[in-house]
């Protein structure tokens, strides 16, 4: 009988435990789906505004986003936004009231609270992004009907809108009003609204490289809301994680996107950053990304990853050179009709008004402003695809489409080109290299058909290349020590002391069995149909 008691008591216990445990879980959960809605309270004239917009709905979703907001919260209402005077460009009155308000909030008003950030962005190449479109674009202002650039070229260059009031920019370009959302400016698909496409493609760049990889299958996870000023506490960096955002080793945040940037390799040279923007030296520059990059990354992979970026940089400037050297030799011969002389010397132009008349003129110009991008930019952003096939690859298809128009015309040093045979013909230019990769030394990547075999003194000669870039001044100290470490053991680097495994004659065995043999085999026998006359 105690026997049966004392089950029962237990029985009794461990239901009532279940019970207590159940509703610690069902509050919990309640407590994670609740919807926290903090109390709001705004100034009589906001709520006017307010009440108003509701009550017509009139853009009742902006009150919807602003109560949503961090201005909300600390009671920022309409009117310290948008609050004007009788002399503004934009002050009007709101049918049935008698609030003088400006319809367009600008960053002078925005600086009234956050005036470090303000003055951050305008010093960036983001608060110069309507000049390089209005000032320096003939591609918009000659072959594009202005009215086609409306919801195109300014809708995204507009982010260096210059206002009537004297400020320069579009805060809500990244922060979209009314909630103007940190989560939102975090995220790269806000950037990606306009570093998309085949000019600068940074998007498409870092979804297909390992961050974006990282970022796609555990973002959904990370806490977008961390605190303002901190580290990103992610596990792979985002585009605010590495232009904008603090760092463990790098310092603040900062509004300033050209701060951590030491190559403009969007233009036509791939020039060294001046101190104007950021304020700092290029080398500053390039060490806060290195700060970026510590976070995650060993002190040996980030170094040698962005030397070879910076490489990748010398090296298009070299193919460009070439590409404006074949356009001159062509308008010499008077295969070219337009006028070249737009690119002598000139690192920042694009092309001159007089051009796009002529199919191989799309080809020189998209060597820098499509192709050309593409291929530095992918090597600084882990985006394999582009730096090759998007990038070197078509690249080195205009060059080749240039010097072949050229022989179609007779001009003596393109037609001698196109009769020579020997593979090193494509080596129209200096050339720089790093043996070896970043990833790690390969036994096979580096051994036949290449140009490190085919071309005389290529190693010597690549090697002065970059030491001639470090003596100008386009190379760290730091960056020409690691050069000379890893070319002193360029044998080791490449791989090429170390035989290849066993298992690699077995591959190249089945490998040939699968490109002929098979082929044979599988081949099938198709009837053609038969047309009549």
């Amino acid at each position: 009988m105690d026997t049966v008691k004392a089950q029962q008591w237990l029985i009794g216990i461990f239901s009532v435990l279940l019970i207590v445990i159940l509703l610690i879980v069902a509050g919990v959960e309640m407590k994670k789906s609740r919807t926290y809605e903090p109390e709001i309270e705004v100034d009589e004239v906001s709520a006017r505004c307010i009440n108003c917009h509701e009550k017509k709905g009139l853009a009742p979703k902006m009150i919807t986003e602003w109560k949503a907001s961090k201005h909300a919260v600390v009671g920022t209402g309409c009117i310290e936004c948008h609050e004007a005077k009788a002399d503004d460009f934009d002050a009007f009155k709101c049918p049935e009231s008698d609030i003088l308000i400006g319809k367009h909030p600008t960053p002078n008003d925005c600086a009234k609270c956050h005036e470090e950030q303000v003055a951050e962005f305008g010093n960036s190449k983001h608060g110069v992004a309507q000049i390089m479109m209005a000032l320096k674009g003939p591609d918009r202002n000659v072959f594009e009907p202005t009215i086609s650039t409306k919801h195109g070229c300014e809708q995204c260059h507009n982010i260096g809108n210059y206002w009537p009031d004297g400020s320069i920019g579009e805060c809500d370009a990244c922060h979209s009003k009314h909630r103007f959302s940190l989560v939102q400016a975090r995220k790269p698909e806000t950037c990606g609204e306009c570093h998309i496409g085949p000019d600068h493609p940074q998007i498409e760049m870092y979804l297909e490289s390992k961050h974006g990889n990282i970022y796609t299958a555990n973002g959904d996870e990370w806490d977008w809301n961390y605190k303002s000023g901190e580290p990103a506490p992610f596990s792979a960096p985002t585009c605010a994680t590495c232009h904008i955002s603090a760092t463990i080793t790098s310092g603040k945040a900062t509004h300033n996107v050209s701060e951590r940037l030491s190559w403009e390799s969007q233009a036509p040279f791939s020039v060294r950053t001046q101190e104007y923007w950021g304020k700092k030296t290029w080398q500053e520059k390039r060490e806060g990304m290195l700060g970026v990059c510590y976070q995650c990354h060993s002190k040996s992979f980030a170094e040698r990853y962005l030397l070879t970026a910076d490489l990748v940089n010398l090296q298009y400037n070299e193919i460009w050179e070439e590409t404006i050297r074949w356009a001159k030799l062509l308008r010499k011969y008077n295969v070219i009709k337009t006028d070249v002389l737009e690119f002598d010397g000139q690192a920042q132009t694009s092309w001159p008004k007089e051009g796009y008349d002529e199919e191989i003129e799309h080809s020189i110009y998209r060597n820098w402003h499509h192709e050309g991008r593409r291929f530095r930019f992918g090597a600084e952003m882990m985006g394999a695809d582009y730096t090759q096939w998007h990038g070197i690859w078509e690249v080195q298809e205009n060059l080749v489409k240039i010097i072949q128009l050229g022989a179609e015309h007779g001009v003596p040093e393109a037609v001698r080109w196109l009769k020579n045979k020997n593979a090193n013909k494509f080596t129209l230019y200096p050339l720089y290299d790093i043996p070896g990769s970043t990833w790690g030394p390969s036994i096979l990547a580096f051994r036949g058909n290449m140009p490190m075999d085919r071309i005389a003194d290529y190693w010597e000669t690549v090697y002065e290349n970059v030491k001639r870039a470090y003596e100008k001044g386009l190379l760290t100290d730091d960056e020409w020590n690691l050069y000379n470490e890893i070319y002193k053991n360029k044998d080791r680097e490449l791989g090429r002391d170390v035989p290849l495994p066993p298992i690699h004659e077995e591959y190249m065995k089945n490998l040939k069995i699968d490109l002929k043999q098979l082929y044979k085999e599988q081949k099938v026998e198709l009837l053609r149909s038969k047309i009549k006359p």
